[in-house]
């Protein structure tokens, strides 16, 4: 009795093995008979028994459905919605379990490949309806099936390595997902991807981190590779600016204008930094101005003698400091100018360079307006007129000047469109400002009746 159950067993075991590989060979033809339906649900059965789930053949059965099924509209109601990740890992698992290579030639020299297009259509479908991880996701299964892509089929169809890591590098961005971003940006650049912009993004990256050295430093590799690559050259710029590096930021847009002479934006920004240079330092001789009147007041009312030739030196030597400094302005303000112009010259339609050499010259009337103010009252009449009108006409001359080019940047104003919010907003705020400039200008000029005529029209665009 023993013995026959012994005997029953083995033969209930046979009989199990027996109806799997019935399963496999079932599934084939159905699958040959056209009845998919069946095919799936006997090899679904097949795949995951003990007996046959590390059978080839059941592999090789399984891909070869799930790619008939998926190639063939009519059998849409048989595709589970993660058919490509099934039809990519049973490509995995036949190429594993075929230690003998018998299906070698479709599992791993074309179905995998198959896998690799089907995988791809998913991670562009994930990435439209902004599911980046899932993308990720699909685009990694991408990756991994390269190597088996021995005549670069997907390359041949732009899904090289360096294609792929874009798109995962654009998923991780679009999620904000730094950590990610960085790893695959690296990655394009260690596979040398032929385009600046990833220096770029990697650059954000780092100054949103607030890394902002490490941010240069990237832009540095970007522009040794790129030299010329004006965008790369305004981010490092920016940067420079935002640091407050004036005298870094100039040295960097001397050397890119060399490359780019005809540049406008460039000479406009280098006009910008001398621009700001000379005002910067006009601001201290302000400071300088005050304490020298401050010496001399002291000076005037000090009794002791040492003590008021100590102010009067200091004052001396506060005046040497403001002289030396106004040259200093004065220079800068003279290079701002032939940026600013060489600007309109090469972009007759750049604004904002009109209405800077509109206020370049208006403040090289601060000097005479002082020298005006500081004619003694004792000078009277003919002496006074002879001292004060040439000092006029001197500035009336500089801010006639000013106010052609304030009057061609309102026309360039004038001109621009209004017809959405943001190009409104945009058209007001420089009608402002630079009717602004020119109702200053007419009142220093002394013309009262245009001075309040653009006062009206300048309040019709608040």
């Amino acid at each position: 009795m023993y013995k026959k159950l012994i005997i029953a067993a083995f033969c209930a075991i046979s009989f199990t093995t027996m109806a799997q590989k019935s399963n496999v060979e079932s599934a084939a033809i159905y699958l040959r008979n056209g009845e998919v339906d069946d095919a799936k649900k006997t090899i679904d059965l097949a795949i995951v028994h003990p007996d046959t789930k590390a059978d080839p053949k059941a592999w090789f059965y399984y891909v070869s459905i799930l790619d008939t099924i998926y190639r063939n509209p009519a059998y849409a109601n048989l595709m589970d919605a993660d058919i490509a990740d099934k039809f990519y890992e049973g490509c995995i698992k036949c190429i594993e379990t075929d230690v003998k290579k018998r299906y070698e030639y479709y599992c791993k020299d074309q179905a995998i490949l198959n896998s690799a297009f089907m995988s791809f259509n998913k991670g562009i479908s994930a990435y439209e309806q902004k599911d980046f991880k899932t993308a990720i996701k699909y685009y990694e299964i991408v990756l991994s099936v390269i190597p088996y892509d021995k005549n670069e089929d997907l390359k041949k169809n732009n899904l090289s390595e360096k294609n792929i890591f874009l798109y995962m590098a654009l998923s991780a961005m679009q999620s904000s997902d730094n950590a990610k971003s960085k790893i695959y940006l690296k990655k394009l650049m260690d596979l040398n991807y032929d385009d600046p912009v990833i220096y770029m993004q990697m650059a954000n990256i780092y100054l949103e981190e607030t890394d902002t050295t490490t941010a240069l430093q990237i832009i540095d590799q970007g522009r040794t590779k790129y030299p010329s690559e004006k965008d790369l050259i305004n981010q490092e710029l920016n940067i420079y600016m935002n640091m407050g590096k004036q005298d870094v930021l100039v040295d960097k847009l001397n050397a890119a204008i060399e490359i780019n002479p005809d540049d406008p934006m460039l000479l406009f920004v280098r006009g910008s930094v001398y621009d700001n240079y000379s005002n910067d330092v006009n601001k201290k001789r302000k400071s300088l101005k005050e304490q020298i009147t401050t010496a001399r007041k002291k000076a005037q009312t000090e009794k002791v003698p040492a003590k008021k030739a100590g102010y009067i030196k200091n004052a001396d030597d506060l005046q040497k400091e403001y002289d030396n400094q106004g040259k200093r302005a004065a220079e800068y303000a003279a290079k701002a100018e032939i940026d600013y112009k060489k600007v309109v010259e090469l972009n007759p339609d750049y604004i904002d360079a009109f209405f800077n050499l509109g206020a370049l010259n208006n403040n090289k009337t601060t000097e005479i307006v002082e020298k005006m103010n500081a004619i003694p009252s004792s000078v009277q009449g003919a002496a006074y007129d002879k001292i004060y009108n040439p000092l006029k006409k001197q500035k009336d001359d500089i801010l006639t000047v000013a106010l052609g080019y304030f009057n061609q940047a309102l026309a360039l104003a004038e001109a621009k469109g209004e017809d959405t919010p943001e190009k409104k907003k945009e058209k007001y705020g420089y009608m402002r400002d630079i009717l602004y400039s020119i109702q200053q200008v007419y009142a220093n000029l002394g013309d009262e009746k245009k001075t309040m005529e653009t006062k009206k029209k300048r309040d019709s665009y608040e």
